[in-house]
């Protein structure tokens, strides 16, 4: 049986690892582009922080952000087919 000290151990090498490895894999990716895609991915807030060496709160922050934009281009993309079906109405 594992005691605690020993899965403390254990997971903090797991984190280690997890770090490593998303460095290696996002090296060329902006810190935006990474939170998307560990998001994506399932990662929480508390995950990518700790793997982007930042908080929780700018991972929110930017998930919040892609989430505005997001709601932002589907709004201009309706608006862009109704003109569309307009101009044909005339």
């Amino acid at each position: 049986m594992m005691s605690n000290e020993q899965f403390e151990r254990m997971m903090n090498r797991l984190d280690t690892l997890i770090k490593i490895t998303a460095i290696n894999a996002f090296q060329d990716k902006s810190r935006t582009d990474v939170v998307r895609i560990l998001s994506s991915l399932g990662f929480r807030n508390r995950d990518i922080a700790m793997i982007l060496g930042t908080t929780a709160a700018y991972v929110a922050t930017v998930k919040y952000q892609f989430k505005k934009q997001r709601k932002k281009k589907k709004k201009l993309g309706k608006t862009a087919k109704t003109e569309e079906v307009d101009k044909y109405d005339k």
